[in-house]
């Protein structure tokens, strides 16, 4: 039995028009999967359509993979790490010299304040008695203690800063030594005749033995002598003494701290 004309039609039409759907579907498949027909210059991939529903490039359609499921992931996140710990030598430690901080070339500087001021108008006193400073211990072993002894030496007269100083390095005498007094001054010191006396401050110039032998006690002792027998007399007020023509600033090796101007220190004294 033949088929009528318009019916076969209608079957074709209505082939083509099942098969520009599906083609139609698979275009927009593509397009959403990120596949560009402008990119290959055609619709349709080289290998045609039996892939659809597979991945067909693993490495450009694939979800993306754990980035934790790798074994190495983190050596991947120790970049960071490597670099802050990472340390670059400046230079071969052999090579290398620290800059020099002082300079021996650069001489000392000397205040003026520190220097000796040279010697001044040299006093003159009258014929009389002077009184002059030495020790006495008392007490034995551990507790033993100096005290202070205020003696009396006759003046002929002349220059009484000379003849103190010269009375204080002999010693006491040997009546004196058999009553316990002695002398933290050794003989050795010698003070320069060009003294200062300016404006009640009498500047000393000594020998370095000013310095030598002796405790911290001792020290002291020598200082109290000096200031006692000095201060008080002939309108001093201090003195400050010199070394070499430079300000004597500590003593001994343990380095006794000199006040800037020595005055009388409160302590007892015993007359004889």
């Amino acid at each position: 039995m033949a088929v009528h004309p318009q019916i076969q039609e209608d079957k074709w039409k209505s082939l083509r028009y099942l098969i520009g759907g599906i083609f139609l579907v698979l275009v927009l498949i593509e397009k959403s999967m990120g596949f560009d027909p402008k990119a290959t210059g055609s619709f349709l991939p080289k290998q045609g359509f039996r892939n659809i529903g597979k991945s067909l490039d693993k490495s450009k359609f694939a979800e993306p993979s754990d980035p934790f499921a790798k074994e190495t992931w983190e050596d991947d996140l120790n970049w960071e790490e490597e670099v802050l710990t990472q340390t670059f030598p400046d230079s071969d430690p052999k090579q290398k010299q620290r800059p020099k901080l002082i300079d021996d070339t650069i001489p000392e500087i000397t205040l003026p304040e520190d220097r000796f001021p040279g010697a001044g108008k040299r006093l003159q006193a009258d014929a009389g008695y002077l009184s002059v400073y030495f020790l006495k211990f008392y007490g034995t072993g551990k507790n033993s203690q100096s005290q202070l002894v205020k003696l009396s030496r006759e003046f002929p007269g002349g220059d009484p800063i000379s003849f103190l100083f010269q009375e204080l390095a002999k010693g006491p005498n040997p009546e004196e030594k058999g009553k316990g007094v002695l002398s933290a001054l050794s003989k050795k010191i010698r003070m320069e005749p060009n003294y200062r006396l300016e404006n009640g401050i009498l500047h000393l110039s000594l020998s370095d033995d000013i310095g030598y032998g002796g405790s911290m006690e001792i020290l002291k002792d020598r200082l109290d002598q000096l200031s006692f027998t000095m201060v008080g007399n002939f309108g001093i007020k201090g003195v400050i003494l010199y070394s070499n023509g430079e300000r004597i600033r500590t003593l001994g090796s343990d380095g006794l701290t000199i006040p800037d101007v020595l005055a009388k220190s409160q302590r007892k004294v015993i007359i004889f």
